[in-house]
């Protein structure tokens, strides 16, 4: 595509350059030896990239020959992903206060919000995977970023060669869809292909590529062992943040969808959806780690979300938004919980560690009971209104039959969910966990921030879905 002057637009990019400017400073920083600067230098970084989302709203700003388009969905998908990483930061600065690389670790985590920027603000997909390598770079390094643990270096390798193996796929099938249509954009999709067996290659690889790196399945056996071995701020980050920018591709990729042999696509991600419920869930059930039961959730939590794209004319965007904002606090929280307990205990947490947790600690225990009864779908929070709304609009889409084995798949998951809430409140004491401190901390009113944001989903939903619904109908190309 060529491009003039006049196409560059460099405002397009403005959140992505400030993200760029504050991770080159942390390296500064930390190469002069003042790495007290460096978690300040990184929250207003991120503080500074969601002014940059608010000045940009409503403007439409597009650049670089159409090639970077930042209409509402997209900053608003990015305005989600900044917001995981203020969560992270918090949860970092109590997991690694002391670490030698601290700055090359907020750096990193940088640089993956600006991949994550790039892919939700595109609709070329050679840009599409340059920002998904940039972002997939960066969490390679941050999952094995302690390298004295041998779980999180088998992790990062697994997670590296996998993800190498993803990529590659996503670049053939790139490669695939520019010999089907001339060209590398995403519009081309609505339009007839003069090489249809061709381009049901390239999309069928693409879609391989994106379900890895969503952890659905079948493409999610590198989740476990990576969510494990990574530190709990990492796992929490890489839980929610990366399923919001490639469920902002899917949805570029949603109604454009067209031609002969369509519908083994949609059959595909039926099979994926349907997979990642049931492998989630079941496989769920026999873990005794917390850290891997939320790991195996979150394939499930995938599968559930797939469903509002196979919906999409019946308004399954906006299903997909919503879920994805109450998917923010549920999951991110839980993970909150988590890093403050295991930081006092300074190991991994087992489900049977939190016995008797309701008792010595009824703050936490009650925070984490909330984030489990979320993530199952129970009223009154807000994950039971996420549920109901994605499968509202998979019945009125025709998928009454997968609507029903996510009912079945959600009624599994509450023995596992549901196990964590017993064993706090029900489970005699056993060596529990080391003392925790005592007084008001900054995770613990960030917990308690995420608690009533998660009852105020569930409560007030019609707001969450208000917006979502005049939002993320202009992500969809044709709307």
């Amino acid at each position: 595509m060529n491009m003039i002057l006049s196409d560059v637009n460099l405002t397009s990019l403005l959140p992505e350059f400030i993200l760029l400017a504050g991770a080159t400073v942390l390296l500064f920083i930390r190469g002069g030896g003042r790495g007290k600067g460096v978690v300040p230098a990184a929250v207003l970084s991120v503080i500074a990239a969601l002014a940059a989302v608010l000045y940009l709203w409503d403007l439409r700003a597009a650049g670089f020959g159409g090639l970077i388009v930042k209409d509402n969905g997209a900053l608003l998908f990015q305005a989600m992903i900044l917001t995981t990483a203020l969560i992270s930061f918090v949860l970092a600065r109590d997991f690694l206060p002391d670490h030698k690389n601290t700055g090359e670790y907020y750096s990193l985590l940088l640089f993956s919000l600006i991949g994550m920027g790039i892919m939700t603000s595109t609709g070329d997909l050679l840009v599409i995977f340059l920002g998904m390598e940039i972002l997939s770079l960066s969490l390679y390094v941050l999952v094995g970023f302690m390298k004295i643990v041998r779980a999180g270096m088998e992790g990062a390798v697994k997670y590296f060669l996998l993800g190498s193996f993803s990529s590659a796929l996503f670049l053939l099938g790139l490669a695939l869809y520019y010999g089907a249509t001339g060209t590398t954009n995403l519009a081309a999709f609505a339009a007839p292909s003069a090489a249809p067996a061709l381009m049901l290659a390239a999309v069928a690889l693409m879609l391989v590529a994106l379900g890895f790196k969503i952890a659905a399945a079948p493409f999610h056996m590198w989740a476990p062992d990576a969510y494990e071995g990574a530190p709990v701020c990492v796992a929490a980050f890489m839980s929610v943040a990366p399923k919001i920018a490639v469920f902002a591709v899917f949805l570029r990729f949603g109604t454009g969808i067209s031609g002969p042999g369509q519908h083994l696509i949609w059959t595909a991600v039926i099979f994926m959806s349907v997979a990642s419920m049931v492998i989630g869930n079941f496989t769920a059930l026999r873990q005794s780690s917390v850290v891997r039961m939320l790991a195996y959730s979150g394939i499930a939590q995938a599968g559930y979300i797939l469903i509002g794209l196979l919906a999409i004319p019946e308004g399954g965007a906006s299903a997909i938004a919503f879920y994805l904002m109450v998917y923010i606090f549920m999951n991110m929280g839980a993970f909150a919980s988590l890093a403050y307990l295991s930081r006092r205990q300074d190991k991994a947490l087992h489900i049977d560690d939190l016995a008797g947790l309701a008792s010595r600690h009824p703050w936490h225990a009650f925070a984490l009971a909330v984030f489990m009864i979320s993530l199952a779908g129970i009223p009154p929070t807000g994950g039971f209104f996420a549920k109901f709304y994605l499968f509202k609009v998979g019945i009125e889409a025709g998928y009454l039959g997968v609507v029903l084995i996510a009912i079945v798949a959600t009624i599994v998951s509450f023995f596992y969910y549901l196990r964590v809430v017993m064993v706090m409140y029900m489970t005699a004491e056993g060596e529990g966990l080391l003392p925790m401190r005592t007084g008001v901390t900054l995770i613990g009113v960030m917990i308690a921030a995420i608690v009533i944001m998660t009852f105020l989903a569930g409560i007030m939903p019609d707001q969450f879905l208000r917006s979502a619904a005049t939002v993320f109908p202009s992500i969809i190309p044709g709307m």
